[in-house]
């Protein structure tokens, strides 16, 4: 007998055993069935807690053997062995079943799901439309979440940096998007717990922006050294071309470059540290020559320079060149001077400056004396550089600061001084005042009358009153002619018998109402501008000019004295016709 029938004889011979064993020994009735699963304990459970599991099952003989299963998504493993089986519940694992065996077959439990809560889990986030969208545009986001219970709140965020900010509540959110927000997530909360959803970032597309150029080197650049400059923009989709220009001095703009990086050879420089050099350098006499030099570093050369004066804040366009001569300058006006310099990468200008000329103080026509009741004001403005010194006199005599005699100073500009003398004694007994100015280039003096505004309204009044009985009298003339030629006619009188009264031009200029000299008339006068045609300087105001022809009808008249200095109107005595000679009131 061959190999492979004796193994098929051997198989029937303990096949027939068996089943003789079976019926003779154990009868093997029915297998397993009306398999179950009961849970202990029977209510929901939380996540993490322990659950008991029994299988039970219908047999004879008995089962023999249990066997535990789990199901996750669709895959069977296997859990453990006997009729009771101890084990935690998650969220994941909640399916068993069992299976109950004997010698005459198998038979398995239904699924048995536990029931568990448990707080959000897999929070996700999906965004409508999902491909690049522009910067500015409006999106629909969705939030999904799996939770028991369910989950109850929805909470919307977006982040920028480190910081998030809320946005809203609820499964869906439309919002719009931008280069800087752009990444956005969801937190989902239930009973049991809570739980955030990953990060979301929507593609967003914008132009490029914030374009910088940043230099290789972090330092100073030498003069004709290369630097490699690099262009720096934010984008998306990222920047694909670039362009360096170059500008010239009218703003046109060149291309010299088309990659991100551009390497100088040779650096140049706009003009600076521009300043101005006055020749010669030291002080000078008013109306001398001076020459101005402007000079700047630059790289190319200057190709311009502009000068310009500036006084009390206006600017004025002088000249062009590098050297600015001026053949007199006068520093009384207060004009400075500055100067642009220009190459073709920019221009610098310098800072003002003034040469120093040196001159003799010169007094101002304004210095004048006012008085008001028992005080008198006496003004001296002078102008020097050296500054001056300023000093008064009083009837010959220096004046220095005391209670009586008060003196301040104020500065005029930077060459200029006011010196204002403040004197406290009665109108009747008023000094003359003389201003003296002085300094290592010369000396000028003034001699000051003072004005009284009161007095100046009285003389006002008597004119008045001596113009209106002038007029007064020229109408008893006018009818004492009138009647005489009127009796001539109406009696025939005699030649002889007629007194004629002859009026001259001169007689009717006595009447007028009042007369004024002023400077301007008194400046015919040979005296009146002293000695050496200053001005009033060393003026003597009892000086009289020659006398005047006498007028018809044997009048005689004698003209005024020269008025005292610097004043600008002073009244003159009223003249009638017995009173031939005008007299000046100082």
């Amino acid at each position: 007998m061959k190999g492979a029938e004796r193994l098929i004889f051997l198989g029937w011979l303990l096949t027939g055993t068996l089943c003789q064993g079976g019926v003779e020994g154990t009868v093997c009735t029915n297998p397993p069935r009306n398999t179950s699963v009961s849970v202990i304990p029977s209510s929901e459970v939380l996540e993490g807690s322990s659950v008991t599991l029994t299988c039970s099952s219908d047999a004879n003989p008995p089962g023999i053997s249990y066997h535990w299963y789990s199901v996750r998504a669709g895959d069977t493993r296997s859990t453990g062995y006997g009729p009771v089986l101890r084990t935690k519940i998650w969220a994941d694992n909640t399916h068993f079943y069992c299976e109950a065996k004997n010698m005459c077959g198998a038979h398995n439990s239904t699924i048995t799901k536990v029931t568990v809560w448990y707080g959000p889990k897999t929070m996700s986030v999906s965004v409508t439309p999902s491909g690049p969208v522009f910067d500015g545009a409006m999106v629909n986001l969705t939030c999904s979440s799996n939770g028991n219970p369910p989950v109850s709140s929805f909470t919307w965020y977006s982040v920028k940096g480190d910081q998030a900010t809320r946005l809203g509540v609820g499964t869906r959110l439309e919002t719009s998007v931008s280069a800087e927000v752009h990444q956005f997530y969801c937190e989902g909360r239930n009973d049991h717990g809570g739980q955030n959803s990953t990060l979301i970032e929507v593609v967003v597309q914008y132009p490029p922006r914030n374009t910088s150029v940043s230099v290789n080197s972090s330092g100073p650049v030498l003069k004709g050294s290369s630097v490699t400059l690099t262009c720096i923009s934010d984008a998306n989709p990222p920047v694909s071309s670039y362009n360096w220009y170059s500008v010239d001095e009218s703003e046109t703009r060149s291309v010299i470059g088309v990659e991100q990086m551009y390497t100088v050879a040779n650096v140049n420089d706009p003009p600076r540290n521009t300043s101005v050099s006055v020749s010669p350098p030291d002080s000078v006499l008013e109306d001398s020559s001076v020459t101005l030099t402007c000079s700047s570093d630059a790289n190319p050369p200057v190709t311009s320079y502009r000068w310009y004066s500036v006084r009390e804040g206006k600017e004025d366009y002088v000249a062009s060149g590098q050297k600015l001569i001026q053949a007199t300058m006068n520093v009384i006006d207060g004009r400075e001077y500055y100067c642009k310099a220009q190459n073709h990468h920019g221009e610098d200008q310098s800072a003002t400056t003034n040469a120093s000329m040196e001159f003799a103080p010169q007094i101002s026509s304004s210095s004048r004396c006012l008085h008001s009741g028992s005080q008198v004001s006496c003004t001296c403005d002078s102008h020097a550089n050296p500054a001056p010194l300023v000093q008064w006199r009083l009837s010959g005599r220096h004046v220095n600061h005391s209670t009586a005699t008060a003196i301040r100073e104020e500065p005029l500009g930077r060459i200029g001084l006011r010196s204002i003398l403040t004197i406290r004694q009665s109108q009747e007994d008023t000094p003359t005042a003389l201003c003296l100015s002085s300094n290592s280039q010369g000396s000028a003096s003034l001699q000051l009358c003072v004005t009284s505004t009161g007095y100046q309204m009285l003389s006002l009044l008597v004119g008045a009153g001596a113009g209106a009985a002038g007029m007064l009298l020229l109408c008893v003339i006018t009818c004492v002619i009138a009647r005489r030629l009127h009796a001539k006619t109406t009696w025939d009188l005699k030649p002889e018998d007629i007194t004629e009264l002859i009026l001259t031009d001169w007689t009717l200029s006595q009447e007028e109402d009042s007369l004024y000299a002023s400077k301007s008339t008194l400046t015919g006068h040979p005296r009146a501008n002293g000695a050496n045609g200053e001005g009033t300087r060393g003026v003597n105001p009892d000086l009289h000019g020659p006398q005047h022809t006498d007028p018809p009808g044997g009048l005689h008249y004698k003209p005024p004295p020269i008025g005292p200095p610097n004043c600008d109107h002073v009244p003159l005595q009223h003249s009638s016709l017995d009173t031939p000679t005008t007299r000046i009131e100082g």
